[in-house]
């Protein structure tokens, strides 16, 4: 005949049960910091949005953003010179000669921005924001080809008509 096993105490198994349940109320409510990490990654990455990353953290210096940061903070020598590093870098960013142009525009250098803007549309042609600062330099330079500039920009994004009328 087996050996018979003694039986565990009724108030042991009570506290089992209580402890398996507070155990289930704290991770839902207490993670541990690894899994609340994890957790919070994979929702973002759900989102369909980039993880917000500094590039700085990862050697890698963000011209276009410093250039950017340097207009909101109306710094215009330091954005033309973060855009013009950005160009050092990538000569075909449309967008590094677009800033450059806003830069030199807004300090007074409208032939300069006018070949910047003119070189954006030339490698971004489908971008109206481009042709728009083009015919704003035009515009500032009292050049008669402004109205034509203006009515293409117009018939490419209707909506950019504030920039001619502002």
């Amino acid at each position: 005949m087996p050996a018979q096993v003694p039986r565990r105490p009724t108030w042991a198994a009570w506290l089992d049960r209580l402890a398996f349940v507070a155990a289930a109320v704290g991770r839902r409510v207490l993670p541990r910091p690894g899994e609340t990490l994890l957790v919070r990654l994979a929702q973002r990455d759900r989102s369909g949005r980039p993880p917000e990353v500094d590039p700085r953290a990862f050697g890698v210096i963000d011209h276009l953003g410093d250039g950017r940061r340097a207009f909101a903070e109306g710094r215009h020598a330091d954005a033309l010179f973060s855009f013009s590093q950005r160009i050092s870098e990538a000569p075909d960013d449309a967008w590094g000669w677009h800033g450059r142009g806003d830069a030199l525009q807004l300090l007074g250098a409208h032939a300069d921005a006018l070949e910047a803007y003119e070189r954006a549309a030339a490698l971004r042609p489908d971008t109206a924001l481009h042709h728009a600062g083009r015919a704003n330099a035009l515009r500032s330079l009292g050049d008669p080809r402004a109205a034509a500039a203006w009515t293409e920009v117009i018939s490419r994004d209707p909506g950019l008509a504030w920039m001619r009328d502002g």
